[in-house]
């Protein structure tokens, strides 16, 4: 997309726009069609092919102001088989054995500017998997895959999350752990609860803290300080954060509050979380 609506006061907002004040309308933006929340994506090149800037959403179905498909990134270790994950109750979780996936790196460039198109929705990325009448090994990746396809997932499921040789980090029904960030209430703070959803936006600050964040400042974050910032950068093999703009996240964590009632989500280690990151793909 070449320009959005902003939702302070329904104005459009350009690429340029953005690129000139991008506090202003970071978090605040959303597709003019579907109404997808939206971010930006900077101009980009990858060997001898330039990107120019626009901004993307997971668009809903038949969105025609999609500029881009959106390709998830290392879906490995699903199964093929989405019913019979449906037949079993029970599933278990070693974050012990979490794997994490590479992030491509690109090259900054200054475009800003590409002729109109007329555009193909993203379609959802298809996640499936399951043994049949068995409890399943599932990792968070599998579990975050098997949400971002169907929100619902897990009704009548049970879930035990293991860590550091067996011990319980928590276990019960997993749709009474499942928290969507923008269902935050007040029974899930300082609980340990699996908080899922997408990351619009992100902000570094001058001391190398990250904040992952959902849309607003008043909107639920993810907080990784430093430290933790960089063993995920490291898990990930990541040197660019942008790639988690429109990403996928499960974490498995606590929920505070800010003084000003920001939900503010955090996790100890790398292994307590997960994220599914998407790639542009032009048509």
């Amino acid at each position: 997309m070449n320009e959005v609506e902003f939702t302070e006061n329904g104005s459009r907002c350009t690429t340029d726009m953005f690129i000139a004040n991008p506090e202003r309308y970071q978090g605040q933006i959303i597709c003019i069609e579907c109404r997808k929340r939206a971010w930006f994506t900077k101009a980009y090149k990858v060997r001898d092919y330039e990107r120019t800037a626009c901004f993307n959403a997971h668009h809903e179905d038949g969105c025609l102001k999609a500029t881009t498909i959106l390709e998830a990134e290392n879906m490995e270790d699903t199964e093929s088989d989405e019913n019979s994950d449906n037949t079993s109750a029970d599933i278990i979780v070693n974050l012990d054995k979490t794997k994490h996936g590479s992030i491509e790196k690109t090259t900054d460039s200054d475009k800003t500017t590409t002729p109109p198109h007329n555009w193909e929705p993203s379609p959802r990325p298809h996640v499936i998997g399951g043994k049949s009448g068995f409890p399943m090994d599932r990792s968070l990746r599998q579990i975050l895959s098997y949400l971002v396809r169907n929100p619902l997932y897990g009704s009548g499921k049970s879930i035990h999350i293991q860590a550091e040789s067996g011990r319980t980090v928590l276990q019960g029904m997993l749709r009474d752990f499942l928290v969507d960030v923008p269902d935050i209430i007040e029974n899930d703070y300082m609980t340990v609860k699996i908080f899922w959803g997408e990351i619009n936006n992100y902000t570094e600050k001058p001391n190398g803290d990250l904040w992952l964040n959902y849309g607003t400042r008043t909107e639920p974050s993810i907080f990784l300080n430093k430290d933790l910032k960089l063993d995920v950068m490291e898990k990930y093999r990541m040197k660019d954060l942008s790639r988690f703009h429109g990403s996928h996240f499960i974490v498995v964590g606590n929920v505070g509050k800010s003084p000003n009632g920001k939900p503010i989500i955090r996790a100890s280690y790398p292994k307590y979380m997960n994220f599914i990151n998407y790639k542009e793909k032009e048509r």
